[in-house]
């Protein structure tokens, strides 16, 4: 029989899918509808996914903190409805200011608050010696959630924009609350059975020891492994950000339609799914940072052959090899952080490096957005977003693990 802890992965996954192909991925077939129904540039439109960005950077630290100090559990249900609010905020968007508020502080910080941040720092309290398939189980949940966006492009062509983001956050809020109870459920019970485990050791005098290096925020900051590490992921953020929000608009001008544009995007999020999972069970056997290494180099390849490609088989090709790279990192940089500054302070010590990607992530977007106003083509931009992942290759080279002596790892403060 399955171990318990494997379900709360497997839920997690889950509500990570449907979260991503509803809040991530299926917004980028909303950008045409916004660019014909009120005429915005694309580098407007693009700000708008930029500044979304932001509220990483900004609230990131301060969600970490509560998430650490309250517990991850209230903070789902709370996140859950903040996100819902924000689709149904969406479909009464009639500028951009609004247009900017309903996604920044709606649809992205319900998003992670909800369902990205309090699952995280679960699973690397619960986990250990198999943290990087855990979390390549849960980050596989983006790549299966592209079977969601061909359903939001349909119902964009079906029902008009607006419909489809009030069907899209209901749709969230369905799916999200029972499966934010399953895992609040799983999470108690283990959680007891770790107190239990601890305090048996601590009867017969020996000490339940992390493995891990236990590094408070401060100890962290001091280190310039964390710049490295937290400019590196930066900077990857800034590749895949880019091309994920002009993913569906890039195949519109080369004649595709919306629907079949936002079924390539799923599939490419499909694509990824086993790169993910396949990674994260990797990176339990050998290096992760040589393996996000070589990952950042495919990226780069890639990325610069499909903005350069005439034809769709030669996109689509590297669109294959740019999905297994996307994938693959992305399910190794939790793993990574937990590995290297432990899980005292894990989900602060991730929302401050958040506040650092945040660059990244609200750069590549206006990047791509700002060289298609001036060139009418996304060539250039995709050329300076395979510069960027080699960059981010090196600094991974240079970000090796920090030392500390191991210390007891703390019990969770909050119970959530």
């Amino acid at each position: 029989m399955m171990d318990r802890k494997w379900w709360l992965v497997i839920a997690g996954c889950v509500t990570h899918a449907v979260n991503t192909g509803f809040s991530y991925f299926g917004m980028s077939a909303f950008f045409p509808s916004f660019e014909r129904e009120f005429g915005w540039s694309r580098t407007a439109i693009s700000g708008a996914f930029s500044l979304a960005r932001i509220e990483s950077g900004l609230l990131g630290p301060i969600e970490g903190y509560f998430v650490d100090r309250v517990g991850p559990r209230r903070i789902m249900y709370i996140g859950i409805v903040i996100c819902v609010l924000g689709f149904i905020a969406l479909s009464f968007v009639d500028s951009l200011p609004m247009l900017y508020v309903a996604i920044v502080l709606g649809i992205v910080l319900g998003s992670s608050l909800g369902y990205h941040m309090p699952i995280s720092l679960l699973i690397a309290k619960i986990f250990h010696e198999r943290r990087s398939l855990a979390f390549g189980i849960f980050r596989m949940g983006p790549g299966l959630s592209g079977a969601i966006v061909p359903l939001v492009g349909a119902m964009i062509v079906w029902w008009g924009w607006r419909t489809a983001a009030v069907l899209s956050g209901c749709m969230l809020f369905a799916a999200g609350v029972p499966i934010a109870y399953l895992i609040n459920r799983i999470a108690d019970a283990e959680e007891r059975d770790r107190e239990l485990a601890l305090a048996t050791h601590a009867g017969m005098g020996s000490s339940a020891r992390s493995l891990d290096p236990q590094f408070t925020l401060m100890e962290a900051l001091r280190l310039k492994t964390f710049w490295l590490l937290s400019v590196a992921m930066a900077l990857r953020h800034m590749v895949t950000e880019g091309v994920s929000v002009h993913f569906v608009i890039l195949l519109v001008d080369r004649g595709w339609s919306t629907e079949a544009a936002s079924s390539l995007l799923g599939v490419s999020a499909l694509i990824g799914a086993p790169a993910r999972i396949s990674m994260g069970w990797l990176g339990d056997i050998v290096d992760k940072r040589k393996l996000v290494i070589g990952l950042l180099l495919a990226l780069s390849i890639s990325v610069c052959i499909m903005g350069w490609a005439a034809g769709s088989l030669v996109f689509t090709a590297f669109m294959i090899v740019y999905s297994l790279a996307y994938g693959g990192l992305a399910s190794l940089q939790e793993p990574i952080r937990a590995d290297y500054f432990g899980i005292k302070a894990f989900a602060t010590i991730q929302g401050v490096s958040r506040s650092i990607t945040t660059a990244g992530t609200f750069m590549g977007p206006i990047i791509a957005g700002l060289f298609y106003d001036f060139t009418k083509s996304y060539a250039v931009a995709f050329t300076i977003f395979a510069a960027v992942a080699l960059l981010s290759m090196l600094l991974m080279f240079l970000a090796k693990p920090p030392v500390k002596q191991l210390t007891r790892a703390a019990p969770s403060s909050g119970s959530g």
